[in-house]
């Protein structure tokens, strides 16, 4: 017979869990729209199995935030070649392809160099999806710029969807 307390522990292990890590820098304008996002799914009525976290400029730091992840969600500011405030969804992969040559985020060492260690160390979780979110201004500035004002609340509603229905 299993006591209640080692019922509780396997659920605790069973239970697939999901991050989602908004990136960014607050003080360079739109490059905080990870963070905007981040603080409003926190707001929101999640399952107990998410986490949301504000997780700054991981760089190399990555890989540390995935361990005991099932399913990492991250959201940042992304030089796309888009109109500013149009977001993307991807995977690791579509990163890999785009991060040849150039830097896909706009933090040095960025996303694809922390997805790589991670990969290298058999860190990664068993999913991760990337929002890049093409922004207008990266300078020192207080706020988002209008055109990711404007995408904030779809974004998060999709992520939040996402969330949801796995």
């Amino acid at each position: 017979m299993t006591s209640g307390l080692n019922q509780v522990k396997e659920q605790q292990v069973s239970t697939p869990r999901t991050l989602v890590l908004g990136v960014g820098n607050l003080l360079l304008g739109d490059d905080g729209v990870g963070i905007h996002v981040a603080e409003q799914l926190a707001r929101r009525n999640l399952p107990a199995e998410v986490s949301v976290v504000d997780a700054g400029t991981p760089g190399w730091g990555l890989p540390a935030w995935f361990e005991g992840q099932h399913k990492v969600i991250i959201v940042d500011a992304v030089r796309m070649g888009e109109t500013p405030g149009a977001w993307k969804r991807f995977t690791p992969e579509t990163v890999r392809l785009f991060a040849s040559g150039e830097v896909l985020s706009l933090h040095e060492p960025g996303l694809a160099n922390g997805l790589a260690l991670a990969e290298a160390l058999g860190a990664l979780p068993e999913e991760i999806v990337i929002y890049g979110v093409e922004p207008a201004q990266c300078e020192i500035a207080q706020g988002l710029s209008l055109a990711i004002q404007q995408a904030l609340d779809p974004l998060v509603e999709e992520i939040f969807a996402e969330i949801w229905n796995g």
